[in-house]
């Protein structure tokens, strides 16, 4: 019978840094499924993959905790990143705002002025006509509407080109000066209305590239198609102002003074309406600003321009008579047509700008939360490192801590675990650690050993205590140097007396015999050489004897658990003990035939008889092949050599030697062998 385990399976945790034993369940689940990690840093510090560190030394610690503040650092780096490529973006935008609004408030200028010049141009234009009033009034009434757009006017963005051709365009007080300059001279008799028009075309064209230029400089806003809108209506109402002016002319003397002014008065016209339809494909705003204010006007004001439009066509070559009414007629109409368009002009700027201001308090608004966002940031890492750090610090110390209390609580378990496989097998240990049940086994061959020591009773008496435990300490410790050199199992142990056995419970094919055979000289030999300590001279004998069949082991109890082996073999094994001699091994047959079938054993028949006539015949293990000392018992000494000789011809005497002598396949010569020796 086994001997008792510990008890009931504990597991094994940590609390208040001391290691106890309790049923309940470990907060971090098995404690064993960290112990191996654990356990490998504690082992092996060293052995660390790659571009990695062990965690439990201070190099180690500094390098994790500059790894995770680095997993805190690139977000928060990233936000502030973002942060501040947003505010970027914010004020580019905001700045490119700014730009576009002063280029619509400069083009809203150039509108105006472009307006009052070329009402300027027009009256002048018919003031010289051979058929207008001798009053100039209607003429100087239009001058200080243009001082007064010149005025408005904030820049002056004049070319190096410009300047190098026309000097009074230096600045605008030089422009005015030979603007006054030009009215002052002005008469009927010096000068015509084409050269009228082209004096102030030039200028218009001058303004009008400004224009250009101002729309270019908006850097592909989002506004762009809404400006090149605005920019063509500016454009359109400048070149149907020349085409007034020409219509008028045209009605006012009756024709035009050469087939060129016919042309220039086509192309103009063409121009200023492909200008106008092309504004409104640019941007909606046009045709709804289009129809509001053409609602407000005379409905009839357009058919009527689309007749002058077509008697100017159809008498283009032939002529008409003078007609200052339908001079009139068409300037008046022309002039309607002109001032929806100088209105559309004004309210689409207004607009934009309008749409401009209400982004720009849009940007503000976003800057300033960008600010607080990016102060925010730089305020807050700062903190943020510092608390990741305390907790890392703290995450840290707390793993240190709890490797070192599991590093002291391996040490326990090893100690108890130890104890449990000397108390059970520990494939069988296993099984209950794991909560399994370890059901009842059966074995068909093994070998079991029992082995006495000789005296063993009478020594104790004689002995202290004191005495009687060194004595046994340093007995159990040469049994266990023995036992572990073997595959055997130290199934039970009860002072002098222990049982031995192998093929239990791990299969080991027919090796069992042979293990049990091996370590029982093994026992015998280093018995042999071991002195009782507080006795000199005096020595210690053993009594040993093996016996193989058939057993049957399994574990009983509950609060006490025992590895129990059952069946006849263990009584023979008992007996082989018991009726054994000192310092000899008895084998039963079933061994004897065994170890015979394996080979390299030496044995010999036992010739005395037992007191029960029903006992079986035994034989004496005397060595083996390579055990190194060959230890012999005086007795058997003296013939070692004619024993070694017989068991060269040991097969006969085997199972399977008798069935070939039986059907006489065997010589002669190995029948004598047959006898007892």
């Amino acid at each position: 019978m086994a001997s008792p385990s510990g008890g009931n399976l504990y597991r094994e945790v940590i609390e208040d840094g001391q290691v106890r034993v309790d049923n309940s369940q470990s907060s971090f689940g098995s404690l064993s499924q960290v112990d191996d990690a654990v356990r490998d840093l504690l082992l092996h510090p060293n052995e660390i993959g790659r571009c990695r560190e062990n965690p439990l030394t201070h190099k180690g610690k500094r390098i994790q905790l500059a790894k995770m503040l680095l997993l805190i650092i690139i977000p928060i780096i990233s936000l502030a990143v973002l942060a501040g490529i947003d505010l970027h973006g914010i004020a580019f935008n905001n700045r490119l705002n700014v730009e576009v609004r002063n280029v619509i408030r400069f083009s809203r200028d150039i509108g105006v002025l472009l307006s009052c010049l070329q009402r300027e141009r027009d009256m002048v234009a018919l003031f010289v006509s051979a058929i207008s009033p001798e009053q100039d009034s209607f003429v100087t009434a239009t001058y200080p509407q243009t001082d007064e757009a010149l005025d408005e006017l904030r820049d002056w963005p004049v070319k190096t080109y410009i300047v190098e051709e026309l000097p009074f365009f230096r600045q605008k007080e030089d422009f005015k000066g030979y603007l006054s300059q030009h009215r002052h001279n002005l008469h009927r008799s010096n000068t015509t209305a084409y050269k009228e028009i082209d004096f102030y075309t030039d200028v218009l064209q001058i303004f009008i590239d400004w224009l250009y230029d101002s729309v270019g400089n908006s850097n592909g806003h989002g506004l762009w198609q809404t400006l090149v809108s605005y920019q063509l209506l500016i454009v359109s109402n400048v070149d149907i102002g020349i085409a007034r002016t020409l219509g008028s002319i045209f009605f006012a003397r009756g024709g035009f003074s050469s087939f060129n002014d016919y042309v220039w008065y086509l192309a103009k016209n063409d121009v200023g309406t492909w200008n106008f339809e092309a504004s409104k494909k640019y941007s909606p705003l046009i045709n709804s600003l289009y129809d509001e204010f053409q609602t407000t006007m005379d409905a009839n004001f357009t058919s009527t321009i689309d007749d002058l439009r077509q008697e100017i066509l159809d008498n283009a070559v032939d002529g008409l008579e003078p007609n200052f009414e339908a001079a009139t007629r068409w300037f008046d109409s022309m002039t309607v047509y002109i001032n929806i368009l100088e209105s559309m002009q004004k309210k689409m700027a207004n607009q934009i700008l309008q749409r401009l201001e209400s982004d720009l308090d849009n940007d503000t608004s976003s800057i300033a939360v960008s600010i607080c966002l990016v102060v925010i940031v730089i305020v807050t890492c700062p903190l943020i490192l510092r608390a990741f750090w305390s907790l890392t610090t703290d995450i840290q110390n707390y793993a240190l801590n709890l490797a070192s209390q599991t590093k002291a609580l391996n040490k326990q378990r090893k100690k108890s675990n130890w104890l449990l496989y000397s108390l059970l097998p520990k494939t069988v240990a296993a099984e209950l650690m794991l909560k399994r049940s370890v059901k009842p086994s059966f074995y068909e061959y093994v070998t079991l050993l029992f082995c006495d020591l000789v005296g063993f009773g009478r020594i104790c008496t004689q002995s202290t205590p004191n005495e009687v435990v060194e004595m046994v300490n340093g007995l159990y410790i040469v049994f266990d140097s023995c036992i572990e050199n073997y595959d055997v199992y130290n199934a039970e142990t009860l002072g002098g007396t222990f049982m031995l056995a192998s093929g239990i419970p791990n299969r080991n094919g027919d090796k069992h015999v042979a293990e049990i055979a091996s370590v029982s000289l093994d026992i015998v030999h280093h018995i042999s050489l071991l002195e009782v300590p507080h006795k000199p001279q005096s020595g210690f004998r053993v009594r040993i004897g093996f016996h193989t069949g058939p057993v049957v082991a399994g574990v009983v109890g509950l609060d006490i658990p025992r590895y129990c082996i059952f069946g006849k073999t263990v009584t023979m094994a008992s007996r082989m003990q018991s009726t054994g001699l000192s310092s000899r091994i008895q084998v039963s047959d079933a061994s004897y035939m065994a170890l015979l079938e394996l080979g390299g054993f030496y044995l010999m028949k036992r010739k005395d008889t037992v007191s029960h006539s029903s006992f079986p015949q035994t034989y004496w293990l005397v060595s083996r092949d390579d055990f190194k000392t060959k230890q012999l018992t005086p007795e058997f000494r003296g013939g070692y050599h004619e024993l070694k000789y017989m068991y060269e011809h040991m097969y006969a005497q085997s199972y399977t030697g008798r069935i070939q002598y039986r059907q006489g396949r065997l010589d002669k010569h190995t029948k004598p062998w047959l006898t007892e020796y």
